[in-house]
């Protein structure tokens, strides 16, 4: 969308991937933080992959408070269910309209939000039950200067989303405006948590909002482009965080530095550390630089290596946290070809336990909160 386009106006790195991913799969398929230097990192241990069975082609059912992996990818609606151990992979969701992707988990497990792309270039917050029924549209950009919505990420509470909104009265880059917003689910008012600054000599992008679960902050990336923005001149991308009660709007304080390219970043169920991967998948979808694991905690300090993959090898990307908290579920990317072959994948914090699930063809993993 952002080279088809050639604006800034890309609502996230999350709606590049939609268009591409979709694409592919029918054609075929404060200071800043510093990197953790050792002299002898230690490697990624090898994975333990756990076979699944051939998925299912009939419907399964989707019972409350069953453990259950919601992902992209697919030719129908690109939103598909699997158990924990990878079998039962089914997809969901037909009645919802185009291409479902990115999608999150209600706290109480009822319920996925996700951002479909209902035509070209439109895209709407949409919700299902677990299960893929009940399709509701939650939000769209009805009225101009509105461009785009999404990005959507369930607050603690379950009654409020923070999502992304491109606005721009022209159609020129220059004039995207992007804000980072609560929406309350009752009412559907919206208040502006961050803005991002006028385009100057470079253009910036806040992407990919997560709550932080006491509900006053939220983590999120900071991309930064040359003009005009393409994915091929992206010059940094950093970690960020800002307060979800709108008295931080215009600074949001900075995590990690540019250079490090993080991105996706998710907030430990205990508040203690956020995980996040380098060089994903928004800007570096066929990218041969390294792409790892990382965790840090909220006030900047203590940023751990959690992966070890080297340029042109294994890929650790779209990191989010289990809802026990004890380990991380991500995509799990081996050469093969540009796209590379794309599983899910469970690791502890401290890089142990590697497992990948030998199933279905998976982007952006999440798993079910259950009580």
């Amino acid at each position: 969308m952002l080279a088809s386009r050639k604006l800034a106006a890309l609502l996230t790195a999350i709606l590049v991937v939609a268009a591409a991913c979709s694409s592919a799969a029918k054609s075929s398929s404060g200071p800043f933080a510093s990197p953790v230097a050792a002299a002898s990192p230690p490697a990624t241990p090898a994975a333990t992959v756990t076979p699944t069975a051939t998925p299912e082609p009939t419907p399964i059912a989707v019972l409350d408070g069953a453990p259950w992996i919601v992902y992209s990818w697919g030719p129908g609606s690109g939103l598909s269910l699997m158990r924990p151990d990878g079998s039962d992979a089914h997809e969901i969701a037909p009645d919802l309209p185009g291409v479902a992707e990115h999608p999150d988990w209600s706290p109480d497990g009822a319920l996925i939000v996700v951002n479909p792309m209902v035509k070209e270039g439109v895209f709407e917050i949409w919700t299902v039950k677990a299960d893929g029924s009940d399709p509701q549209k939650v939000l769209g950009c009805e009225t101009a200067p509105c461009v785009e919505v999404g990005g959507p990420a369930w607050s603690p509470d379950g009654r409020q989303m923070v999502i992304g909104r491109v606005s721009n009265a022209t159609g020129n880059y220059q004039d995207d405006h992007l804000t980072l917003e609560v929406l309350d689910l009752a009412t559907r008012k919206t208040h502006v948590i961050a803005a991002t600054p006028p385009v100057g000599a470079e253009v910036v992008q806040y992407s990919d909002p997560r709550w932080s679960p006491d509900g006053t902050q939220a983590v999120f990336i900071v991309n930064r482009y040359g003009t005009p923005p393409t994915d091929e001149n992206i010059v940094g991308s950093s970690i960020a965080i800002v307060k979800t009660d709108g008295s931080e709007v215009n600074a949001p304080r900075i995590l990690t530095e540019p250079g490090l390219f993080g991105t996706y970043p998710d907030w430990s169920p205990d508040g203690k550390t956020i995980v996040f991967s380098t060089h994903g998948l928004g800007s570096f979808q066929t990218t041969t630089k390294a792409s790892n694991l990382y965790t840090i905690r909220p006030d900047g300090t203590g940023l751990a290596q959690v992966t070890h993959f080297g340029d042109n090898d294994t890929r650790a990307v779209q990191p989010t946290w289990t809802p026990d908290g004890k380990q991380i579920i991500f995509t799990h990317i081996t050469p093969d070809g540009g796209w590379g072959v794309r599983h899910t994948a469970f690791i502890d914090s401290d890089g142990a336990n590697l497992t990948v699930l030998d199933g279905p063809f998976a982007t952006h993993p999440r798993l079910r909160p259950t009580p």
